[in-house]
């Protein structure tokens, strides 16, 4: 039996530890009931299947506290939305709820991503901002008890009412504690009105799987304080020379295609930082003139989810 600081496990037969010998994670065959902020839960500790990862049972903190539980099988977490269905639970240090995975299946060559979506179920939350429904990779939770962020399954969309108006989401949103709406993904390139005038704001490619950083963000009084494009931005003042700063080419981390990374245009008082990954820069509104020219293909990614008919670039 080892002990990870605050709990005492049977049947560990992996682990790894930190350098001061707390252990860091591990892996179980026999059954064990940890006690939680969210009740008694049972790690994973059978053979794994087609379909169950073959990792670690158990994750933690450098201080012993639980960071990570995969569950033996799902199981109804209480959280502030209500109870929720999970295979992996995380924690804050603190012993406090910080996310719940309704499923973790193992995606690859013996069970697929299609068939481990066939087994997710829609949920249908309520937020100040309207009603979300669809299928979720996980829902997390500031320490406090508020929802920060809902991540989505690929393919998934839901239509938002936000500060700059009603558009269609993918990928995942994020809320400031207040409730309020703080980002979204876009799900189709859409005319975002900004400091510097109407941007196109989409990101070809965005990580799909965490719903935390997402193109167009709010502050908690609904003002745009951040937008992602591709393409080019023309600056020119009185005190400089006109000058372009433009996207950065790459392979995409969904498909060896290569694609034009996205700008990303940060909101401050009137001041605009306009950072490409290359060059990064910061002007004041006052003085200065700006023209966004997109340059977003999302026909050759397929990362467009909703169809060209209702997309304002139209690139097919």
């Amino acid at each position: 039996m080892l002990t990870a600081t605050r709990i005492e496990l049977r049947g560990v037969t992996q682990h790894s530890d930190y350098p001061d010998g707390v252990m860091a994670e591990c892996k179980l065959d026999k059954l064990n009931v940890v006690p939680t902020s969210c009740g008694d839960l049972i790690p994973h500790y059978t053979e794994p299947d087609v379909r169950t990862k073959d990792a670690k049972s158990m994750s933690f903190y450098p201080s012993g506290a639980i960071r990570v539980i995969n569950l033996e099988s799902q199981t109804l977490i209480p959280t502030p939305l209500g109870a929720i269905p999970a295979e992996l639970v995380t924690f804050y240090e603190d012993g406090q709820l910080d996310g719940v995975f309704p499923l973790n299946g193992h995606i690859g060559f013996g069970w697929t991503e299609a068939e481990e979506l066939k087994l997710a179920r829609p949920f249908t939350f309520s937020f100040s901002f309207g009603q979300v429904t669809a299928k979720i990779i996980n829902v997390r939770f500031y320490p406090t008890g508020e929802v920060k962020s809902l991540t989505l399954w690929s393919g998934e969309t839901v239509k938002l009412t936000t500060p700059a108006g009603i558009f269609p989401a993918r990928a995942g949103l994020r809320l400031h504690r207040s409730g309020a709406l703080a980002s979204f993904e876009p799900a189709m390139p859409i005319a975002i009105r900004t400091p510097i005038g109407f941007v196109q704001a989409y990101d070809v490619d965005a990580l799909t799987m965490a719903g935390d950083q997402n193109s167009v963000r709010f502050d908690e009084a609904g003002r745009l304080t951040h937008v992602a494009t591709s393409g080019d931005i023309i600056i020119a003042s009185e005190s400089s020379d006109t000058h372009r700063i433009s996207s950065r080419t790459c392979l995409a981390l969904a498909r060896d295609i290569p694609v034009k990374l996205a700008i990303e245009i940060f909101f401050d008082g009137d001041q605009v930082t306009i950072d490409s990954g290359e060059v990064c820069q910061t002007f004041s509104l006052t003085d200065t003139r700006f023209v966004a020219l997109p340059d977003i293909d999302t026909v050759s990614l397929g990362a467009c989810d909703l169809g060209c008919d209702s997309c304002s670039l139209g690139c097919a």
